[in-house]
């Protein structure tokens, strides 16, 4: 756990859902209705660091949170990314995937957070 990084000190309440090594997390400064993100439990900056259980409970969460997104939410489509390392300036290196749901009309504006201005 490290002190200043919001995904190692979240508050339970916000979590959307969970599994034995990772977490679900609404993100502050959404880009649409919805977008959430999902981070490991431990704290790592890298995708490459994750173990392969690491990887594979990311990859279920992906799975649940894409599934209660279409519930909830309706969206026509996904825009799923994530930076690896710190390149981008972000507000923190703790690793994690975003979700970001897709509605018709929708132009998803991109911000600094995935290295442009």
């Amino acid at each position: 756990m490290t002190v200043n990084c919001p995904y190692c000190n979240h508050d339970e309440y916000d979590i959307i859902d969970k599994n034995d090594f990772g977490i679900i997390l609404p993100e502050p400064h959404a880009l649409s209705k919805g977008h959430c993100v999902i981070t490991p439990l431990r704290h790592t900056d890298s995708f490459f660091d994750l173990t392969d259980k690491e990887r594979k409970s990311m990859t279920n969460l992906l799975d649940l949170a894409r599934n209660e997104l279409k519930l909830r939410h309706q969206p026509s489509g996904f825009h799923i990314g994530f930076n690896d390392g710190t390149v981008f300036g972000q507000p923190s290196d703790h690793f994690h995937i975003h979700i970001i749901p897709r509605y018709d009309g929708q132009v998803l504006k991109l911000d600094a957070r995935w290295g442009i201005e």
